[in-house]
């Protein structure tokens, strides 16, 4: 299994403690855990922030070869602060992912089995993260692309939203993003919701709406059915990349064949135990492996 990532690998820092992060490496990094071969696209500043994170980001088995070095800017940072375990986002701007460069210049096979996105590095249409992601659109191979909407505050731009929908074949967000997508539908219908979505964006195929502590759910197009994962009574420590591990590991499962209602239980196993731990990418243990695939 080959998946492209695209976007962000920047620094959490938390009141206390920093952790190499950002929602598409968090994604990249627990899709290789799991045993995909993950390619990241991304980019780093030239400083000494940037030097560390690539040492820890090649910690988790993921290709950083297409990881550019800029100059101009610095490595992203995400200044995270927690209210009971519900994380707010400072994200400042410019950072290096938003300039990543373009991928033909570098003369690299745009063909995989997946291309995961966000809105995160294309908030600026004027900065290069934008003209590159549409370049792997328009140019690249891929069964699926995987939309993560991930909105942070005004960190989005409301065009790209509609572009990416209608591009995407899977979308995952939060009860908190559905205003995101401007529908006309009731947001507490969550089947509804879900159907009105597939049926303005054809190309989606399964829609990923996650839930807090209601669990979440997962919308087939095709089948028409919405499946849902049970409420979850676990303990929250932080929210920080509970749902970008739900995200890996659904797509994931369903990469390989796993029905849909499957890949969302192991995709909600996942995410409770990752939530239960300070910082978005805990080590597996032998049992949770046995779980998620």
């Amino acid at each position: 299994m080959k998946i492209h990532v695209f976007g962000d690998i920047l620094w959490d820092v938390f009141p206390d403690k920093k952790e190499i992060g950002g929602a598409a490496f968090n994604f990249a990094a627990h899709m290789a855990m799991m045993g995909a071969k993950v390619r990241m696209i991304s980019a780093l500043g030239t400083d000494a922030e940037g030097d560390e994170a690539l040492e820890k980001a090649a910690e988790f088995g993921v290709d950083l070869k297409d990881v550019a070095r800029i100059g101009s800017v610095p490595t992203g940072r995400s200044l995270i602060t927690l209210d009971n375990g519900t994380p707010d986002y400072d994200l400042p701007f410019p950072a290096a992912y938003d300039c990543i460069p373009l991928m033909r210049r570098r003369g690299r096979s745009l063909t995989a089995d997946a291309l995961y996105f966000g809105t995160l590095p294309v908030r600026n249409p004027d900065y290069p993260s934008r003209a590159s992601l549409l370049e792997l659109f328009r140019d690249g191979k891929y069964r699926e692309l995987f939309f993560d909407i991930n909105i942070r505050k005004t960190n989005y731009t409301r065009d790209f939203v509609e572009l990416a929908l209608s591009k995407a074949t899977i979308l995952k967000l939060s009860r908190d993003e559905q205003d995101a997508v401007m529908i006309d539908a009731d947001k507490s219908d969550h089947e509804g919701f879900c159907r009105a979505l597939c049926k303005k964006y054809p190309n989606l195929r399964i829609v990923l709406l996650t839930l807090d502590k209601d669990g979440s759910t997962a919308f087939s197009a095709k089948d028409d059915v919405l499946f849902r994962s049970p409420k979850s009574n676990i303990k929250v420590v932080s929210t920080v990349g509970g749902g970008d591990s739900l995200s890996a590991c659904f797509l994931y499962n369903y990469l390989n064949g796993v029905p849909i209602n499957e890949c969302l239980k192991r995709a909600a196993t996942l995410a409770d135990y990752v939530v239960r731990h300070l910082g978005a990418i805990p080590a597996y243990t032998p049992e949770l492996l046995a779980k998620i695939k």
